[in-house]
């Protein structure tokens, strides 16, 4: 392939169909890369492709080393279609495809796949597949097909006006003059109507016939032959396969060849392949590659799902690591709080320590809380009589004994039980080692206890 001291390559070649033409490929060369390497090919520009969106295959778009540009027949799935592959040290800037329609009563240019334009910096390469006038006598597309040419004139012209260097190529559907048409094929007049003869000579005044440029004398090179009747084999045939280009490039054209059969198998195509070479042709720099690429890319190597969301769980580890840490801290911290919040709820709550007594500790503190509350669960028991209860109760959780209620206050709950709803009890009152109905929440006093502190 082309680097800063060798010719940039440059395939033109209606392939009739691109499906059958791979697999070929892939038998004679082990892979449609194979093809490209083997004849050196920097750009290869194809038309008739013939293939369907829906169909389209990573083997066919995404080849290694090489970005591909798509016109596709919105008109008839597996009609005509034009694609463009460029190699990277080549990779298009910009890519336009079907793009010769002015409004919307041009809108029917761009149903067919007949176009690709690809900006590679030193030339705008405009690839194109020319609508066919249709059978004879009638000719029914003719007027459509003049329409087209037309237009791609028009773009053409844009593009030369705007001082950019355009390479024209592809299936033109038309031969330039009457010795690019087999004598015995019938008078070059009787085939092709003035109309169509006056567009492309128009094309090629302005924008010069390479090869005829190289071949001034040569009368008997054809690019097309008809395949029902073994023309191929007798070179009754048409040359309709062009490379026209603006006249600054001219001076750049290194070779312009019509491919031989021992080149490019007959059987593969009825069309032979033209070679240009172009020198002075650097590889571009490197550049974003351009969003007709990007949005194949994305159809045919989507981002690793897995990969994402092993990414994705590693962010989240990594998050919650540092909540970790930060909820570590903030636990570390909580003993201080929560104690020195019990200091401060001493001046509330809890009754002060006798004057110049022991300060008394956060235990003691609750214990004591939960000892007058259980004064007011015996109705009519009197402020001494709690007091007793709660020093007993005191005394008993110091030594690790589990409180008991004393029998009265059983007795009582048992027949009528309390305010508080604690719920029915046996006679003999609880067993020991069983478990004590729920006492009063901290700071609840029963019915009994608030008529008996009247």
């Amino acid at each position: 392939m082309s680097s800063e001291n060798c010719p940039l390559r440059l395939l033109v070649w209606n392939i009739n169909s691109l499906v059958p033409t791979v697999r070929n490929a892939v038998l004679k060369y082990g892979s449609w890369r194979g093809f490209f390497d083997e004849h050196r090919i920097d750009v290869a520009c194809l038309q008739e492709s013939k293939v369907i969106d829906d169909r389209l295959t990573k083997e066919l778009v995404c080849v290694e080393g090489y970005q591909s540009c798509w016109a596709i027949s919105r008109e008839k799935k597996g009609y005509s279609g034009v694609t463009t592959y460029a190699s990277e040290a080549f990779a298009p800037l910009s890519c336009e495809a079907d793009c010769l329609g002015d409004g919307e009563e041009e809108e029917d240019l761009d149903r067919e796949g007949r176009i690709v334009v690809t900006d590679h910096q030193h030339f705008v390469l405009v690839n194109v597949y020319v609508p066919n006038a249709g059978d004879r006598p009638d000719r029914s597309r003719l007027p459509f097909k003049l329409r087209w040419l037309a237009a791609l004139k028009k773009k053409v012209d844009g593009l030369a006006a705007a001082g950019r260097e355009v390479l024209i190529v592809g299936d033109f559907n038309v031969p330039a003059e009457p010795r690019d048409i087999h004598p015995t094929l019938g008078p070059y007049e009787n085939l092709y109507s003035p109309e169509e003869q006056a567009v492309l000579k128009a094309l090629t005044d302005s924008y010069p016939d390479v090869w005829r440029r190289l071949h001034p004398e040569e009368n008997s090179t054809y690019t097309v032959w008809n395949e029902k009747t073994s023309a191929r084999a007798f070179n009754q045939g048409l040359r309709i396969d062009y490379v026209l280009c603006t006249p600054g490039l001219l001076g750049r054209v290194v070779s312009c060849e019509v491919l031989s059969a021992e080149v490019l198998p007959p059987k593969w195509s009825d069309h032979a392949g033209v070679l240009l070479e172009l020198r002075d042709m650097p590889p571009l720099p490197p550049h974003p590659p351009c969003q007709h690429w990007q949005r194949l890319q994305r159809r045919f190597n989507p981002p690793n799902r897995i990969a994402s969301l092993f990414a994705a769980g590693k962010k989240r580890q990594a998050e919650g690591g540092s909540s970790s840490a930060a909820a570590a801290a903030a636990a570390a911290a909580q003993p201080a709080a929560v104690a020195a919040g019990e200091d401060d709820s001493r001046g509330a709550g809890a009754r002060k320590p006798a004057a110049g007594g022991p300060q008394q500790d956060a235990g003691e503190a609750r214990q004591q809380k939960k000892a007058r509350q259980g004064e007011g669960l015996v109705p009519g028991s009197g402020a001494a009589g709690g007091s007793h209860q709660s020093s007993q109760l005191a005394g008993n959780q110091e030594g690790g004994a589990a409180p008991r209620e004393p029998a009265g206050a059983q007795q009582q709950q048992t027949k009528g039980g309390s305010g508080s709803g604690s719920g029915k009890q046996s006679k003999g009152g609880s067993k020991p080692g069983k478990q004590q109905k729920q006492q009063p929440e901290a700071g609840q006093r029963s019915i009994g206890s608030f008529f008996s502190n009247k």
